[in-house]
């Protein structure tokens, strides 16, 4: 009987050890340097100029909000949606696109249609793909 009343104790012990490990594990968010040094220049590709492994994530990601980077040796893409919407006419806006000493910062907004605007109604996959000079640097969302 003490036996197992041992046993008992230590699974729980054992328990919330993993647990906490686990919690801690997740707690731990790396924190890059938010001091811009400069702008980046980017172009915003149309969907003529978006490489096939791009236009796969894009896809594949489409129906949901998704921040994603794609990277070759020469340019990094950096891949933003903003899911379903459920009309036509929406867009979005690169506000900011900023280096710091160890990350890249972008900030973007999606915009819906004007108030003068005709839209259709239909379901719609506002995205965007940036392009920049390849960086083996961390892209930070705002």
């Amino acid at each position: 009987m003490a036996l197992k009343c041992l046993n008992k104790l230590k699974m729980r012990y054992l328990t919330a050890v993993c647990l906490f490990c686990v919690f801690l594990a997740g707690c731990s968010v790396k924190k890059y340097d938010e001091t811009k040094q400069n702008d980046v220049d980017f172009t915003v590709l149309s969907e003529e100029e978006i490489p096939e492994q791009v236009s796969e994530i894009i896809e594949t990601s489409k129906t949901e909000n998704f921040r994603k980077t794609y990277s070759d040796k020469d340019y990094l893409y950096i891949i933003i949606g903003y899911g379903a919407q459920p009309t036509s006419s929406y867009s979005i806006e690169i506000q900011e696109l900023y280096e710091s000493s160890d990350a890249l910062y972008i900030t973007s907004m999606l915009k819906g249609p004007s108030r003068t605007e005709k839209v259709l109604e239909i379901e719609t996959y506002p995205y965007i793909v940036v392009k920049v000079q390849h960086t083996d640097k961390a892209v930070v969302f705002q």
